[in-house]
């Protein structure tokens, strides 16, 4: 797919439609409510975008989450007044910015939690904490046989306030946050409960990955809370990336204009080397083709992330090009090629300062039957 080209556009440009984000929002939300199951909307993907966060409040989200609290204090300073969560576990240089701009962290270090309860009775607050277990994948979380003495400590602790514990799978050691794991969750956090005369208000079991479970179990066990960014994004199961019929793909789709176009050999002349990142480039020779260069390059976005739309095919990549096998398109230089983007590929766009952000539909979303 290609638009002839227009003085006015800026390329490159990330195009996000905040109408496929609301909807695939609302319907996620709607379904997991359904079983009794809250959802954060994870806005990590689009580097804390206000935009996107007003977009997933109005779909009917409570929290708002994100890895980063630069992007916790963005949407925060915009007036939206969500629940916000840092869902990465709080560095020791930025405390002060955690109690000030989030009201809940996940947490799996007691040294961390000491200090921001320290730093909360500085700032005259009560900072909520959800206490991360590693179930097996090997990221942040603290050991099961570890998690009651750990609980103990932070119940001294002055300042915060234990809303409940949750898990990270599908990540770092691609477990699958299956029935055994979930069960597993479900009993650290009654054993907890009984030990201390606790009650947790959030458990939560995880992230997108989670979504195959939760359509299949019958057993929700007291998993009540998941972490939602990518299945928005993407409108597929993350697990094995079908995509999920009742949600919309390609929320976002990224634009390049053609900066060359020439018709040459498919295969390059003379001895072959390392490319520019270290690595040996294999081409297939497809004779005489025409190519095209792009403005854009792996500075700016993850290539193997991108899928042109239409018969075109991705070739090879530099620090500031792409280079495009036109095959039968009719391109001219100045046009531009539009990119479908996995979530990889979006996360690496929106941190990119060289790609202008564009958001489309802001503001006007479509009834839901």
């Amino acid at each position: 797919m290609t638009n002839s080209h227009n003085i006015f556009s800026s390329y490159p440009r990330i195009e996000i439609d905040l109408g496929k984000i609301y909807r695939n929002t609302k319907r996620l939300n709607d379904m997991f409510l359904s079983r009794g199951i809250s959802m954060m909307g994870v806005t990590k993907g689009v580097l804390g975008s206000p935009q996107v966060a007003v977009t997933m409040a109005a779909a009917g989200v409570d929290f708002l989450a994100d890895s980063r609290i630069e992007n916790i204090k963005k949407i925060r300073d915009a007036g939206i007044q969500n629940t916000l969560v840092l869902i990465r576990t709080p560095s020791m240089s930025n405390l002060k910015q955690v109690v000030k701009y989030a009201d809940i962290s996940l947490n799996s270090e007691l040294e961390i939690i000491r200090l921001l309860s320290e730093e909360a009775k500085i700032q005259n607050k009560i900072h909520r904490i959800i206490l991360m277990v590693d179930l097996g994948d090997l990221r942040e979380g603290i050991l099961p046989e570890d998690m009651e003495q750990t609980f103990g400590t932070l119940l001294t602790f002055d300042g915060i306030k234990p809303i409940g514990i949750g898990t990270n799978l599908g990540c770092i050691g691609a477990i699958l946050p299956d029935q055994e794991k979930m069960d597993e969750l479900s009993r650290i956090a009654m054993a907890l409960e009984k030990k201390f005369n606790f009650n947790f208000e959030l458990i939560s079991g995880g992230n997108s990955a989670n979504y195959p479970w939760v359509k299949k179990t019958d057993r929700l066990g007291r998993i009540n809370n998941l972490r939602i960014g990518e299945m928005i994004f993407t409108g597929r199961n993350t697990v094995d990336y079908e995509r999920i019929e009742a949600l919309e793909t390609d929320t976002s789709c990224l634009v390049a204009e053609v900066i060359e176009l020439k018709q040459k050999d498919s295969l390059p002349r003379g001895t072959v080397s390392t490319d520019a990142f270290g690595d040996v480039p294999v081409f297939l020779d497809r004779g005489s083709i025409k190519r095209a260069i792009l403005g854009i390059g792996r500075q700016d976005v993850l290539i193997q992330g991108l899928t042109p739309v239409g018969d075109m095919e991705i070739i090879g990549a530099s620090s500031d090009h792409v280079v495009v096998d036109l095959k039968g398109a009719d391109i001219k230089v100045g046009d531009q090629i539009r990119f479908h983007l996995t979530y990889s590929a979006q996360l690496s766009a929106m941190t990119s300062a060289y790609i202008e952000k564009v958001y489309l539909n802001e503001g006007q979303y479509k009834q839901i039957d």
